[in-house]
């Protein structure tokens, strides 16, 4: 059964069809029974109700008025009414009121009124007729009367009337479905739009990561290769642990940059996800950034272990990151320090170098920071970088230990010269 009301719902003019020759069918019965004696036409008239029955679905206004005219003539031309407009008025109420525009549904109840008054004003001889009684409506007295035409109206108005509330129903449990459609279309929506989003800070997370990776490695790798190539004939012992080194450290970047792309895939072939550094791995970074030729010296105080995760992975990123950034730009001979202290509130970080810093035309997009900015946020913490008063370049961060994400402070452009970033 419910496989035929789908298909009839999908099929509407079959349907419209099937309903206009169930008024056909009925209205010829009766109208045969009431007027047996009527002219052929008569017993025709109910297929003049076909076409605006039938067509109800598709030109839902012009179905009703045109059906409301045919009404009116037959009021007018019959002597009673005629039965088609009561089977055609309750299909054509119950649909302007199920699936017609508001307006036109208030002005089908005004016509079922004005129909259901009419026709019972018409019909009041009928009532008396159908009971037995050979008076006429104007022999009986007011009271009867009134009863008479009362009952008549209630006759050919109450069915229009059920008909339309029912059809107000069906308008409201389908408005009701369409708004559970609308917002369930919407939460998916919302919910695909996260996904983008998420997507979108996934991605960043992983530019991120391989920035550090490849800028420090590349940097470390580069000094040891100028250093070995320079040292090779006279030195070659120390030319030999420069060339480990720089095997030590494209293993390390190569492992790095696996780990990232295993994110990047789904599946069983994912690779296992590698651990992340750790705070406590900070002597092993300036190990390694000395081993490039960097004096390097580290001050902590405090217990790095304390430090949660998240802004321990930060912390570590952004020293790497300032200690890449003074090789790459400090020039020869030049010094870093890295302070760390370890307070009840967070983590303060300290990283200078007294190398010239940034040149002019160097580094425009100016990522290193942008990355130190937004891992720093991420946390809920802050960075501020520039160069020092006394010559080279000096970057400070807060990492608070219990702070919600805030998002970083957006970049302005390009940076041209070195100045302080705050985030």
């Amino acid at each position: 059964m419910r496989h035929v009301h789908l298909w009839l719902r999908a099929h509407p003019l079959v349907f419209d069809g099937l309903a206009a020759g169930v008024v056909v069918f009925f209205s010829l019965v009766l109208f045969t029974s009431l007027a047996s004696g009527g002219h052929w036409w008569q017993a025709l008239f109910p297929l003049v109700f076909v076409a605006p029955v039938a067509l109800r679905s598709r030109h839902q206004v012009g179905a009703l008025y045109a059906t409301a005219a045919l009404g009116l003539i037959a009021l007018g031309t019959f002597q009673f009414p005629h039965p088609a407009i009561l089977y055609a008025g309750i299909v054509m109420a119950y649909s302007a009121n199920a699936y017609g525009p508001r307006k036109h549904a208030r002005t089908a109840l005004a016509l079922c009124v004005a129909f259901g008054v009419i026709g019972g004003v018409k019909w009041g001889y009928l009532i008396l007729e159908l009971t037995g009684t050979s008076y006429s409506l104007s022999e009986l007295t007011l009271p009867n009367r009134i009863l008479a035409l009362g009952l008549a109206i209630g006759i050919c108005g109450a069915p229009l009337v059920m008909a339309w509330l029912w059809g107000g129903v069906v308008h409201a449990r389908h408005a009701y479905l369409q708004e559970a459609l609308d917002r369930a279309s919407r939460l998916e929506s919302e919910r695909d739009a996260l996904a983008r989003l998420a997507v979108v800070e996934e991605r960043g997370r992983i530019a991120r990561e391989l920035h550090d990776v490849v800028a420090h490695s590349l940097s470390v790798v580069v000094l040891q290769a100028d250093g070995a190539r320079h040292v090779l004939e006279t030195d070659p012992q120390r030319a030999a642990k420069a060339l480990e080194a720089i095997g030590h450290t494209g293993r390390e970047a190569t492992a790095e940059m696996r780990r990232l792309l295993g994110v990047l895939r789904s599946g069983p072939e994912a690779a296992i996800p590698a651990p992340q550094p750790e705070l406590g791995q900070l002597d092993a970074l300036v190990s390694q950034v000395r081993a490039s030729g960097l004096t390097v010296t580290l001050t902590v105080i405090g217990d790095l272990k304390t430090v949660p995760a998240g802004a321990g992975l930060s912390a570590y990123r952004i020293v790497q990151e300032a200690l890449t950034n003074a090789v790459k730009h400090g020039g020869p001979g030049v010094t870093a320090e890295v302070a760390a202290e370890v307070r009840p509130e967070g983590l303060a970080l300290s990283i200078t170098d007294d190398g010239r810093g940034a040149a002019a035309h160097d580094d425009g997009a100016g990522l290193g920071l942008l990355g130190m900015r937004e891992r720093a946020a991420a946390v809920g913490g802050e960075v501020t970088a520039g160069p020092r008063p006394g010559g080279g370049f000096r970057v400070t961060a807060w990492l608070p230990r219990n702070a919600t994400p805030r998002p970083a402070a957006p970049a302005s452009g390009p940076a041209k010269t070195p100045g302080t970033v705050t985030s």
